[in-house]
């Protein structure tokens, strides 16, 4: 009995053994064990851009002054952050205006009547820098109006942006003119002296004022006996025959001369431009010699 006990002792000895082993073997080749999730090593990854903080630490600006009929437009685009950027832009232009008046209709583009190369290029602001833009629009009608800048940016360090981040809109008023203004500026027309050399000849240092008929002519001449002439006329027709004109003294001396000349508002053409014609007479024959043409006023139709 004794010897039988210790036979299935060792039996059993040698299967506790032998699982033990078996064991031991899965283990070294991996088996029996549970499957753990192996880490992804990602290899060059380059950082995700923050084209957020890109937008923001580029500023724009703008603003409108008006002068009469006149809006100048200024506006810019500043780099505040402590790194430069790189703008792109997918042609020659980097901006566009519109203005709308106060029924929203659109009355101005900048780029209406231009062309632009279609090609990249491509502006760096480093810290601090300012990429400026000027324009102007003329002949605008009394009125409220709203200008928008765009810079038509579409990369900033080779990263794409979408819609437009740079973009501004202004509300600007033309002011009619009051009569005050209205009659300083015919005043200052009037005041207005237009100077001609001469031919330096018979006449010279000529000086013209006035309008709408009512002209000066002055300068110095250097005529026989003293004596030239002028007429007037429109191109088409004579304003003014031929008149007798006597100054101080005759050649070789200069001499100071002023015309005034008052034309009826019927008598001026309704299109063209009024000119002075002034010179000598020949001794044989009276024929004009040193002729001098000098412009008064140039008319135009009204609108």
């Amino acid at each position: 009995m004794k010897k039988w006990f210790a036979m299935m002792m060792g039996v059993i000895v040698l299967m506790l053994a032998a699982c033990a082993t078996d064991g031991e073997m899965d283990e070294a080749n991996g088996e029996g064990t549970e499957d753990q999730p192996e880490e992804e090593v990602v290899e060059n990854q380059e950082p995700e851009v923050d084209m957020d903080a890109l937008i923001d630490q580029v500023t724009m600006d703008a603003t409108v002054e008006t002068d009469g009929t006149a809006a100048n437009f200024d506006f810019s685009l500043t780099n505040d952050g402590e790194e430069a950027v790189i703008l792109g832009f997918t042609s020659s232009q980097k901006y566009e205006i519109q203005v709308t008046n106060a029924d929203g209709e659109n009355v101005y583009t900048f780029s209406a009547d231009k062309m632009f190369t279609q090609e990249m290029t491509t502006e760096e602001l480093a810290n601090g820098e300012t990429l400026t833009a000027s324009e102007t629009w003329t002949g605008a009608e009394p009125g409220e109006y709203e200008a928008t800048f765009t810079f038509l940016v579409d990369t900033i360090n080779d990263q794409s942006v979408e819609a437009n981040p740079f973009e501004v809109t202004q509300s600007f008023t033309i002011e009619a003119e009051t009569e005050e203004e209205v009659k300083e500026e015919e005043e200052t027309k009037e005041e207005e002296v237009k100077e001609f050399e001469g031919d330096g000849q018979a006449f010279r240092e000529i000086k013209v004022s006035g309008q709408n008929g009512s002209y000066v002519v002055s300068g110095e001449a250097r005529v026989f006996e003293g004596s030239f002439m002028y007429s007037i006329e429109d191109g088409h027709n004579m304003i003014v025959e031929p008149t007798a004109v006597q100054v101080d003294e005759g050649a070789p001396s200069w001499s100071a001369f002023e015309i005034e000349v008052s034309i009826p508002e019927e008598k001026l053409p309704e299109f063209g431009t009024v000119t002075m014609s002034i010179f000598e007479e020949s001794a044989k024959g009276g024929k004009p010699t040193n002729v001098n043409y000098i412009p008064l006023e140039s008319i135009q139709p009204e609108e």
